[in-house]
């Protein structure tokens, strides 16, 4: 894979909140870890809250050596950084309001992984431009609930208003998607100063043009400044150049249980006496998620 990444403060704000972290290589299990974050709120920590939480997750994310699946380690990481910036918050009267998003992918053999909280974006490009996450503000809301139409008036209004950010609440609740991805495809995360100063339309043009993955990314940034910049801007974009087929952790154990199991009935076959055996497998390749259970006739403990 191939990947360029850049921040840029805007024509309008003083600080720039947005922030990524881009790691091409392993870290814990995980095969790589790309992550948008962008700060909310007024106060000046808000620019904090964006880099310390991308950080956190990331260290937590590199002390994982096992687990069940990758979605499952990523909530657990998600859950601590929001819990622990909550607490930071109640704890620290000058952090009052502040948060920030968090969309990142996973990238591992022909899947890209998403997670998201708020309205910072990840991207699906082939043919075509597909927003893979949702975004957790008003707007969007209402407009599932078609009490109002996208892009109305009453839509802009709200847009700005987020439903779930890390830090806002206690707990926290967290998408995640999944697809097939192939040798050429893009995957983009972005904050919504992108997203908000051009479309999806003008996005897909951009990066299907016959620039550097470089060009691209910093072209995404001039339009988006050119049309007002009223926000931060923050632009990480992947190229798929070419599939890696590894197994992944989970495999690796699904694999070894088999081989472990099939020595197990050997053994008891080789005994050539009645033997009882149960066994409880429930296996989820697609979401490189198993469950494994075995038990013997005999006592094991």
């Amino acid at each position: 894979m191939k990947f360029y990444a850049k921040t840029d403060l805007g024509k309008v704000r003083q600080i720039n909140q947005d922030y990524y972290i881009a790691i091409n290589n392993k870290i814990g299990i995980f095969p790589n870890l790309f992550i948008v974050a962008d700060g909310v709120g007024s106060n000046s920590e808000s620019g904090y809250a964006s880099s310390y939480c991308a950080n956190f997750l990331k260290d937590k994310i590199s002390l994982v050596t096992t687990g069940n699946d990758y979605k499952d380690e990523i909530l657990k990481a998600y859950k601590l950084v929001n819990s622990d910036l909550f607490y930071k918050i109640l704890a620290n009267p000058s952090y009052e309001g502040m948060g920030t998003t968090m969309v990142l992918t996973t990238i591992f053999n022909n899947h890209a992984i998403f997670a998201n909280v708020g309205d910072s974006r990840g991207y699906h490009i082939r043919d075509s431009i597909n927003q893979i996450t949702f975004d957790h503000n008003m707007a969007e809301e209402l407009a599932r609930e078609n009490e109002i139409k996208r892009f109305s008036e009453d839509y802009y209004k709200y847009r700005s208003q987020l439903t779930r950010a890390i830090g806002a609440t206690k707990d926290i609740e967290v998408d995640f998607f999944e697809v097939d991805i192939m040798e050429g495809d893009y995957i983009l995360l972005c904050s919504d100063g992108l997203t908000n100063m051009v479309s999806n339309e003008r996005i897909y043009d951009i990066i299907n043009k016959k620039k550097s993955i470089e060009d691209k990314v910093r072209e995404l940034i001039d339009v988006a400044n050119a049309n007002g910049g009223k926000d931060n801007i923050a632009v990480l974009l992947i190229y798929i150049d070419k599939i890696n087929k590894e197994d992944s952790i989970f495999e690796i154990e699904k694999h070894q249980f088999n081989e472990q199991l099939r020595k197990i009935l050997d053994e008891e076959r080789n005994k050539k006496k009645p033997f009882g055996i149960r066994i409880e497998e429930d296996v989820d390749v697609k979401k490189y998620s198993f469950k494994k259970d075995f038990k013997l006739g005999v006592n094991h403990e």
